[in-house]
């Protein structure tokens, strides 16, 4: 069974790694449409898949100088224009391991803690279809 090093999963704007990843989820999703009838089998719910969606989301180490393309201003930026980005998920340093698909801005939440680092997350928002490539 292959393996992955989490350190190498990262999420990329087009060509820009966001700077400071320390955390990088993907979740996919299908909306359940309840098919249940009076005929179902002993009264048990019954579903089928419906619309799919994906989300991305990224933690990491707020980094203010970092340059725009890469950097939490550069997505609070975007957020605000409603820009699609062309984004990849996984080991895309090495482009081996990847999901990809256009993605806009949800959520930029930056944290400054008492005695820790000042950190922030993004959450994204898929839009169109999700597309997975392997090498």
């Amino acid at each position: 069974m292959s393996k992955i090093n989490g350190t190498l999963i990262l999420l990329r704007k087009d060509t820009t790694t966001i700077v400071g990843q320390t955390d990088a989820t993907m979740n996919a999703t299908a909306d359940m449409l309840d098919v249940t009838t009076k005929d179902s089998t002993a009264g048990a719910k019954e579903f089928e898949a419906g619309e799919t969606g994906w989300t991305f989301s990224i933690s990491g180490l707020y980094d203010p100088t970092a340059a725009a393309d890469g950097s939490i201003s550069g997505a609070i930026t975007d957020l605000k224009a409603g820009t699609t980005w062309a984004a990849k998920w996984g080991e895309v340093t090495t482009d081996d391991n990847y999901w990809s698909g256009d993605i806009k801005i949800s959520s930029v939440t930056v944290n400054g803690p008492k005695n820790d680092m000042a950190n922030y997350t993004i959450e994204a928002q898929g839009t169109g279809v999700l597309t997975e490539t392997s090498n």
